[in-house]
């Protein structure tokens, strides 16, 4: 492997804070083009023969998109680490500020230089479909909202069926689903127009409980199946791995799901399963066993969540529909 140099960016609006390894070399630049090229003159200089560069930085959403486009153009390669990862491993820190966040990063991503690795470069098609299921999980919250206060005021008499307060609230539900419509049909639109993308959201379709919102989302979210070859390891990330709780001789807990994870993944998913055990003839008559077991409803909800992954990655590697086992009467 080649001598890695790594550059640790702690990322905001208006500035990125750098700090580089071996060299501790720090500076702080404008989070834009002109910005972008003076680090660039600098990595050069500090770049020797046989070395490659490696930029470490947090997730921090939108921030980072400019400079990100900019690395993939300059063929820098770069990897997004979570926040809570870098701040976990850093022990006892007293104080911050952009400088320091910037000298920890390069410190983490330094420390393990032999294990990192850039981050695949998403489609044009998949940023677009990630930022459409984004938007439309936001206007499902905000409607999912309105309804809920809509209703509560109904049922205290809070406000009655001609009051402006219930006209006004009624007609933004109505304008809110109208634009949720107008996203899922533009994501339809834009599933057909790629084949790669049509061909595995067909085939995560033929699944039951999965529909075209969750296919989209484990498109986008897995980077259309680049990011995670492992099942194992999206259920991990998606917070549906139990993980033992337990300690020497005293601590003997039950496994438990952790809290660190992706909590729209988790999300869709329970509703992919809640669907499944309704029309999956083999998963409800696995549910229905478990719970006159007397196993608890929500750890056999997660179990079927599991299958349900363990399934959508089966039909991607196989490029085959899956088949539904028929359950002996």
């Amino acid at each position: 492997m080649k001598q890695r140099l790594i550059a640790g960016v702690d990322v905001s609006k208006a500035t990125l804070d750098v700090f580089i390894k071996p060299s501790e070399f720090a500076l702080t630049i404008k989070n834009s083009t002109v910005g972008f090229k003076q680090l660039l003159a600098e990595l050069n200089r500090l770049l020797t023969s046989g070395m490659e560069i490696l930029v470490v930085m947090e997730h921090t959403g939108q921030y980072s998109f400019r400079f990100e486009t900019f690395l993939q153009q300059k063929g820098i390669g770069f990897c997004k680490l979570p926040a809570l990862e870098i701040k976990r491993s850093m022990g006892m820190a007293r104080g911050k500020n952009d400088q320091v966040d910037a000298e920890r990063i390069a410190e983490y991503g330094w420390l393990r230089k032999d294990i990192l690795t850039a981050d695949h470069n998403p489609d044009k098609e998949i940023q677009q479909l990630k930022c459409l299921i984004s938007l439309r999980s936001k206007l499902v919250k905000d409607r999912s909202g309105f309804i809920s206060r809509l209703k509560e005021m109904k049922s205290s008499g809070t406000c009655m069926l001609n009051d402006l307060l219930f006209t006004t609230q009624q007609k933004v539900i109505e304008q809110l689903t109208k634009h949720i419509l107008k996203i899922e049909q533009a994501i339809k639109i834009l599933i057909k127009s790629n084949e790669e993308i049509k061909t595995t959201s067909d085939l995560l379709q033929s699944i039951k409980g999965v529909g075209c919102i969750i296919a989209a989302y484990m498109i986008g979210c897995t980077d259309n199946f680049r990011k995670f070859k492992n099942p194992r390891k999206f259920l991990c990330f998606a917070g549906l791995a139990p993980f033992k709780h337990e300690s020497g001789t005293s601590i003997k807990g039950k496994a438990r799901i952790s809290h660190l994870a992706n909590k729209t993944a988790k999300t869709l998913l329970d509703r992919a399963a809640c669907c499944a055990i309704q029309f999956d003839q083999e998963l409800k008559a696995y549910y229905q066993r478990r719970v006159a077991e007397g196993k608890s409803k929500r750890s056999c909800i997660n179990i079927i969540r599991a299958k349900i992954v363990l399934r959508i990655f089966a039909v991607v590697k196989r490029q085959t529909p899956f088949v539904e086992m028929r359950v002996a009467a």
